[in-house]
């Protein structure tokens, strides 16, 4: 959301004669995608203007796809407004278009769109709670969505009050973030109930499941309220916190929490990559990896069988991004163009 209001602001500060461009119609083009040989790019676009794309590096030659929009080049339209988040279900690659209001359903092979699920208010992360049973977040429904992934049909809703946001399935149950309270949720993925919750600190927007058996939350908190965020630890057995680190500062809102692929300590997004022994919750004088100046830092994962940073550079919003791609002791190895507003990865 942050990278939301940011293009608002650019938005408006833009001509208006951009709006009478019109994009040339081509024919589409046949995409071919081996598996295992590459990464998915998922760029958001400009908020309200359409221009979501998905990008894809083969990391073998390095440059196949790597600046083109797949989705549009295979279906010969484009993919919407704000692309939120990529989930692969079962062979098929789920793409959740935000403000569209979406999710398109597509061959990763091909990029063809297979199916289209619409109606849903403004969805942003996707997870498999059991086989075939899908839970959706979103931004203003005050519900978290359940979906047939046989049928793409939407079965229910979870009341959630508030922004829900990311989910992991942990020991049998769901736990989902609320960017808009102090709390994460437990959910019974058979019974679609709410059993618990664990009060933590404001804005919660990533849960992960560690290597080392516990979940590991962070809460951006957020400037414009003057709340303050934190990084926590859970027993999900228990639900009880076991570490945390309050943060001071409202202004202080990092992002998409990650874990080193050795396990040890934890990464994410604050004005560059900063790294976090688990060991000691605390911020070190410096970021781990600098983010040059004129970047934006927006997205972070870590490929699995190398354990490389890639990191999505939003620039200015408006333009198209950059792709970094650190090696773990963080030296830059090498980049890429991307679409606009890169924010996320799915290796595939």
């Amino acid at each position: 959301m942050r990278g939301i209001l940011k293009q608002f602001i650019v938005l408006t500060a833009l001509s208006f004669g951009l709006w009478g461009c019109k994009e040339h119609q081509h024919d589409a083009v046949d995409v071919h995608i081996n598996k295992g040989k590459g990464v998915f790019i998922v760029n958001e676009g400009t908020f309200t203007m359409g221009n979501a794309s998905l990008n894809y590096i083969n990391l073998e030659n390095d440059s196949q796809y790597a600046a083109a929009d797949v989705f549009k080049q295979a279906n010969n339209r484009p993919l919407g407004d704000v692309f939120q988040s990529m989930t692969m279900v079962d062979g098929k690659a789920w793409l959740v278009v935000n403000n569209s209001g979406k999710i398109e359903i597509i061959d990763p092979e091909t990029c063809l769109a297979t199916n289209t699920i619409k109606g849903l208010k403004s969805p942003r992360y996707i997870l498999e709670v059991t086989p075939g049973v899908l839970y959706v977040s979103d931004l203003y429904q005050n519900a978290i969505h359940i979906i047939d992934a046989k049928t793409h049909s939407i079965t229910g809703k979870i009341p959630c009050h508030g922004w829900t946001e990311t989910m992991v399935l942990n020991n049998g149950k769901v736990w989902v973030t609320n960017h808009n309270s102090n709390f994460i949720y437990k959910i019974n993925p058979l019974s679609h109930v709410i059993e618990d919750s664990t009060k933590l600190a404001w804005g919660g927007s990533s849960v992960m499941a560690g290597n080392d058996g516990k979940l590991w939350v962070l809460c951006s908190g957020e400037q414009l309220k003057s709340k303050t965020g934190g990084l926590f630890s859970i027993n999900p057995q228990t639900g009880k916190v076991m570490d945390k680190w309050l943060f001071t500062d409202p202004a202080f809102n990092p992002i998409k929490l990650h874990e080193t692929a050795g396990g040890d300590s934890l990464l994410f997004i604050y004005n560059g990559i900063y790294k976090i022994s688990k060991s000691n919750l605390s911020l070190p004088a410096a970021p781990f990896i600098s983010q040059p100046k004129g970047a934006s830092f927006y997205g972070l994962a870590i490929r699995p069988v190398t354990g490389e940073l890639f990191v999505a550079d939003a620039g200015d919003y408006v333009s198209k991004g950059k792709i970094y791609i650190y090696k773990p002791g963080g030296q830059l190895i090498k980049s890429y163009v991307a679409g606009i507003t890169p924010s996320d990865f799915l290796f595939w």
